[in-house]
């Protein structure tokens, strides 16, 4: 099962993932606008991709087991037009077993909530929810990133790593994040994460806020047998959201039901 995450934390990882400026925004929108149908996202979170897809005209459904990540996204989807918000659903389930009563012409996994499935059973019953809800034709986006092994083997992520230029609220919270990985485990292929949000508050008071979640990898080939054990034929495999061939940090499998 998808996990939950600390009440609070969708304001901190969204306002992380703008200022870090991810170029997959563009990518899914350009795919909801030439899909010409309904679209899915699974693990929609705070909306972050969904909203430019509706934007973009597209009629879609987002999907996420978190409360908070959906509260967020409400509050946005709140401040659009009318007829942004008209083509907007929200849908508060478990990614690993869902009906929708309904089917899509596109399903989309934008940045990795797939990964937090932790057991070939999970990840196969998701597939499974993903398959029943594909219209025939329709597409099916599995985003995942593509395993590095020397950086799961550095031993040095078990310390704070990577911190990022900070973001700052309109209330004057000035917000940095650092990471850690306390351990990795290699036969389960699962990482245990920790995303830390070093917080300085208007006036000098500071705090920590950390979120703890896992990461299962999958490399490539296990990925795509996944896939055809659950129905689809793989059409193309992208290494980045700008067409790079595979080895460039991502794996984006587009897919159809067979």
């Amino acid at each position: 099962m998808a996990e939950e995450f600390y009440n609070g934390f969708a304001e901190y990882y969204h306002n992380h993932l703008i200022a870090e400026g991810r170029d997959d925004i563009r990518f899914y929108t350009e795919l909801a606008r030439s899909n010409g149908g309904a679209v899915l996202e699974i693990g929609c979170g705070t909306g972050r991709t969904l909203i430019p897809c509706a934007e973009a005209g597209a009629e879609i459904t987002g999907l996420d087991l978190s409360e908070d990540m959906l509260s967020f996204c409400n509050r946005t989807i709140k401040t659009k037009s009318p007829e942004v918000r008209h083509r907007i659903k929200l849908v508060q389930a478990d990614m690993t077993s869902f009906d929708l009563g309904r089917k899509f012409n596109l399903i989309t996994t934008p940045f990795r909530p797939f990964q937090h499935l932790a057991t070939i059973e999970e990840q196969l019953s998701c597939l499974s929810s993903i398959h029943d809800h594909l219209a025939p034709g329709g597409t099916f986006v599995l985003d995942i990133f593509d395993p590095d092994l020397e950086i799961l083997a550095d031993t040095e992520r078990a310390l704070e790593f990577g911190k990022e230029p900070p973001f700052v609220f309109s209330d004057g919270r000035e917000v940095s994040v650092t990471y850690r990985n306390p351990s990795v485990d290699s036969v389960s292929q699962i990482v245990h994460c920790e995303m830390i949000f070093s917080v300085k508050h208007p006036g000098g008071r500071e705090e920590r806020l950390i979120q703890e979640f896992i990461m299962r990898y999958t490399f490539r080939w296990e990925a795509e047998h996944l896939l055809h054990r659950s129905g689809f034929k793989v059409r193309s495999v992208l290494g980045g959201y700008n067409g790079e061939a595979v080895g460039a940090g991502e794996l984006i499998i587009i897919t159809e039901a067979l």
